[in-house]
């Protein structure tokens, strides 16, 4: 025998109206909620990316800063320290350019008066910076943007920053004039302009994340003074500037 099964007073079912509205309601908040979850990872992403341009481009301009500063340093007043133009790849020059996209300079570190190519500490006497360089001095095929710091070791250009975009830097004697062709004149170098532009992650690429741009002004304090030179009466900083491009790379 069959029995008719009848709803207990108060239950209803859903009508497929009412499904297919409450699937619409949901499928709209939660379009929202991971709209703005991904709003929020961009944002976090492009803050990470920026922070770490501006950390390469201040580790980079520091060390930079700082070793030219020192250039041409011999506490014994021995002369041939200071800025040299030897850019042919290989031994014994390795590339080491002063123009206006690489510098190398010299100084007495260990104060014996001596040029040293190699030994312990030798490093520390050579300060040459190049980007996009290979190991034996030469321009590398494919830009890599990495900036490379001279070593008198195996490895001779040893890598310091990363994602450089662009290096460069203007001369500057001690009537503080530009000097147009620092790589025939490296002797009368006494400040030096540098700019290094930093690029985001090709990772980060699609975040569209301008470029950063660092600039500051140098003077030696070991290769003569000028009057107009700031650091002629004193360890003054030299001022860095920041320019945040606003197109992508």
């Amino acid at each position: 025998m069959i029995k008719n099964k009848q709803s207990l007073p108060g239950q209803y079912g859903m009508t497929l109206i009412e499904v297919l509205v409450a699937m619409a309601i949901s499928s709209l908040v939660m379009g929202a909620i991971y709209s703005i979850f991904q709003s929020h990872q961009r944002i976090a992403a492009k803050q990470e990316q920026t922070s770490l341009m501006q950390q390469e481009l201040l580790s980079a301009m520091s060390l930079i800063s700082e070793e030219l500063r020192m250039c041409g340093y011999s506490a014994q007043g021995t002369l041939g320290f200071g800025f040299l133009h030897r850019p042919e790849a290989g031994a014994p020059d390795h590339g080491r350019a002063t123009n206006q996209t690489a510098v190398y300079c010299r100084r007495d570190w260990n104060n014996d008066g001596l040029i040293n190519e190699s030994g312990s500490g030798s490093l520390r006497e050579h300060s040459g910076f190049r980007l996009n360089v290979a190991n034996d001095g030469s321009a590398k095929a494919v830009a890599d943007n990495v900036l490379r710091k001279y070593d008198t070791g195996a490895v001779r250009w040893q890598p310091i920053s990363t994602n450089i975009g662009a290096l460069r830097f203007t001369y500057f004697n001690a009537e503080g004039a530009v000097i147009p062709d620092p790589q025939a004149n490296p002797g009368i170098i006494r400040g030096v302009k540098v700019e290094i532009t930093a690029i985001p992650s090709p990772l980060r690429a699609s975040l569209k994340i301008g470029n950063r741009t660092m600039s500051t002004m140098v003077w030696c304090r070991n290769l003569g003074t000028d009057k107009r030179n700031p650091l002629s009466t004193g360890s003054v900083d030299a001022a860095m500037a920041v320019v945040a491009s606003s197109s992508a790379p």
